[in-house]
């Protein structure tokens, strides 16, 4: 930006201090160049805010990706804490359910035993 500025006070004090005469005014090779200079700056300086734009744009994604799957992770660890936790009591259940079954079928056969004994 400041080399831009000044370009343009150079510009300005060059265009004050020439002669006015009665020819259109003719531009000088000089003036030309350093007016396409000027304008290639300009467009190089919005070049660098754009991507200056996107980067920060792709940090904040970047970021939000890992907070993302920071909490993926501790959703996935839970459920699989609780599918654990259920199949343990699952199983448990399964096992006294059993337990009752040999109780309930030796008292039977207890029962029928000592009823042919008789």
């Amino acid at each position: 930006m400041g080399r831009r500025l000044l370009g343009l006070g150079v510009t300005l004090l060059l265009l004050a201090c020439a002669k006015q005469s009665a020819a259109p005014p003719r531009t000088s090779e000089a003036l030309e160049r350093s007016a396409r200079m000027l304008t290639k700056l300009d467009q190089l300086e919005a070049d660098l805010h754009e991507e200056g734009s996107k980067l920060a744009v792709y940090g904040e994604l970047e970021q939000r990706h890992s907070q993302t799957s920071q909490i993926a992770c501790q959703v996935a660890d839970e459920h699989v804490q609780e599918i654990h936790r259920l199949a343990m009591a699952q199983e448990k259940k399964q096992q006294e359910k059993a337990r009752r079954r040999r109780t309930v079928a030796q008292a039977r056969l207890t029962h029928r035993t000592a009823t042919a004994l008789n």
